[in-house]
């Protein structure tokens, strides 16, 4: 087995962080000299993965034909060139302005996400129990552990947190949240609603669900608006998540054989419930579906018609167990099924349905467990197996893959 290491990789993105903490440091830097508040709390994890793929197939079977895309290895979909061995980094700040108001700061640098800031806000906090938002925020729609400390993975068990094709609804965006915290006997319970513009400053100019209605399609609205509700008990630590999110966009396709504009509706639900059954065995079960319907207007005989309707199923369930068998190991399993169908109806110029296509799917099931160890120089390591199985097509005709991957984290926090 061998590995080559990236070493312009791992440069490039020291240069990345090294923008990432002169323009965050002379900004945090110069409220902290303003006041005589305490100074930033700061917290990074940074260092190396490491991966060796087996996929059955070098690319997946057609109709869909893409590099072992729908396995969802460490190769699948990444923003960046794969490379099996790549740096990877995260970073943390807050920095307090008032007794009721602070600046938060979240970005984050892989080959799989590139490099995105998923939180840069003010909060301010109007009473006790409710408060604000406004800048780049974070939807708060998932349970991804991307800035957790104690993160036992290398890649998440929950498939949304590990491709771009949930980006829409796991990330964040220019916006705004409204925010309260009560507690009702043994219960926190904790609300949000926020407002969300992915256009605003140039921040997500193609996100568009993962539907590419053509090469060059240009975003040309997207606004979202969302409601969380997290419970947690006080007593045992029993915790359930439940989000919606909607999105209104529209898309206009400037290629002149295909001129289209293309409105879209997206409708996402999650859900989540974690529950320690002892002080060192805990277990979380997530489910998220989102239905997104686009449909293609051109231009003929000088107006709009509808000529073709996209509509998309995701669903993606996972369980997982996380077993602590000392305070420096934590040992992680999970199972994972990601189903996406998609069905195409087209239309007549007078608007009546003329075909309906067959409904194509790609449905992928994941086995991963992980162990980590922490040393006490705050170095850690995670050692992860992922065994995966795809199959995608019509009824009838499947074409099906299957792969494995292992891969070693080196890392270090502070």
């Amino acid at each position: 087995m061998h590995f080559y290491f990236d070493l312009r990789g791992l440069l490039s993105l020291a240069k990345v962080l090294q923008l990432i903490c002169v323009a965050a440091s002379c900004v945090f830097g110069l409220l902290h000299a303003s006041n005589d508040l305490p100074a930033t709390k700061w917290s990074y994890n940074l260092g190396v993965d490491i991966w060796r793929l087996d996929p059955s197939v070098e690319r997946d079977p057609a109709p869909w034909n893409a590099q072992n895309t729908n396995l969802l290895l460490a190769n699948a979909v990444t923003k960046w060139d794969y490379k099996n061995t790549s740096p990877y980094i995260t970073l943390a700040a807050n920095k307090s302005l008032l007794n009721s108001t602070f600046l938060s700061l979240k970005a984050q640098a892989n080959q799989t996400s590139g490099l995105r800031v998923d939180e840069a806000a003010l909060q301010h906090h109007i009473s006790p129990s409710l408060g604000v938002r406004a800048g780049v925020v974070n939807y708060k729609t998932s349970w991804c552990r991307t800035y957790e400390p104690d993160n036992g993975w290398i890649r998440e068990a929950e498939t949304i947190c590990l491709t771009k094709s949930f980006n829409d609804v796991t990330g964040g965006a220019p916006g705004a949240q409204l925010f309260s915290s009560t507690t009702w006997g043994n219960y926190l319970i904790q609300n949000q609603i926020g407002i969300y513009r992915p256009l605003a400053f140039n921040y997500a100019p193609k996100e568009f669900g993962n539907y590419y209605p053509s090469p060059n399609y240009e975003v040309v609205r997207n606004k979202k608006i969302g409601v969380n509700i997290n419970v947690v008990n006080l007593e045992n630590a029993l915790e359930g998540r439940l989000s919606y999110m909607r999105a209104s966009q529209q898309a206009y396709l400037p290629e002149p054989e295909i001129r289209s504009d293309v409105p879209q509706t997206s409708n996402m639900w999650y859900w989540g419930l974690s529950a320690p059954i002892t002080h060192k065995l805990n277990v979380r079960l997530t489910q998220l579906r989102q239905n997104q319907d686009l449909e293609f207007w051109p231009i003929t005989d000088g107006e709009y018609r509808r000529v073709l309707d996209v509509a998309q199923r995701k669903k993606a369930t996972t369980l997982e167990l996380a077993y602590r068998f000392s305070s420096v190991d934590l040992l992680s399993v999970g199972i994972s099924q990601t189903k996406f169908d998609t069905n195409k109806s087209f239309y007549s110029p007078q608007g009546i349905v003329v075909y309906r296509e067959p409904p194509f799917y790609i449905q992928t099931k994941q086995f991963s467990a992980a162990w980590r160890h922490d040393w006490s120089n705050r170095m850690f390591g995670i050692v992860q197996i992922v065994l995966a199985q795809q199959r995608n097509g019509v009824d009838g005709f499947d074409f099906s893959s299957h792969g494995n991957a292992i891969g070693f984290r080196v890392g270090y926090q502070h």
